[in-house]
């Protein structure tokens, strides 16, 4: 009988396990994309640029992360700042060519992305993985924070001046102290 086999196996999972992580962050650590044709990519989400068959924007559903985008975007389907290193990009191509989701699935329907458009998606995602979050989006959030305080106090500021001058005295009050001094 063989003891040793048993501590070789888990070395073997061990391993395998190892190995599988490191392909599953392989995606995130390819070589970076085109920067040309990551910011067509950029154009194409955010819709400064049209699709050729007329789609929707994506930028008007998700969200990305990085990338260099001054909008944070949409919030009715899932950020895909990390999409590239979650789903892949052989999972990113095959949603764009065969919309999953009954949303996306109408919206394109009639409009089909293009190879060349999904190459440049693929590029803008890769670069919005690799990149960390802008701090454009939550430098935007905490300036309206700041503007709303601001709003806030003048709005309160206003009432007081206006509510300070209201009469703090009964009308029976000044009657009745004009005929004490008479009296």
């Amino acid at each position: 009988m063989r003891s040793i086999r048993q501590p070789r196996r888990a070395v073997r999972r061990l391993a395998a396990a190892a190995l599988l992580g490191c392909a599953a962050a392989a995606p995130l650590y390819a070589a970076a994309p085109d920067p040309a044709l990551a910011a067509a990519g950029a154009r194409l989400f955010s819709g400064q640029t049209r699709f050729a068959a007329g789609g929707a924007a994506c930028i008007s559903c998700h969200a990305a992360d990085g990338g260099g985008l001054a909008s944070a975007g949409g919030h009715l389907a899932i950020g895909l700042g990390h999409a590239w290193v979650d789903i892949g990009p052989a999972g990113i191509e095959a949603m764009v060519a065969n919309p999953p989701f009954a949303p996306m699935a109408a919206a394109y329907a009639e409009h089909p992305v293009s190879a060349a458009e999904t190459a440049a998606l693929l590029a803008f995602l890769q670069r919005s993985a690799q990149q960390p979050q802008s701090t454009g989006a939550l430098q935007a959030h905490g300036s309206m924070l700041v503007a709303g305080g601001a709003g806030l106090a003048a709005i309160l500021l206003a009432l007081q001046l206006i509510w300070g001058r209201r009469k703090t005295r009964s009308t029976k009050h000044s009657i009745y102290a004009r005929q004490a001094r008479r009296g």
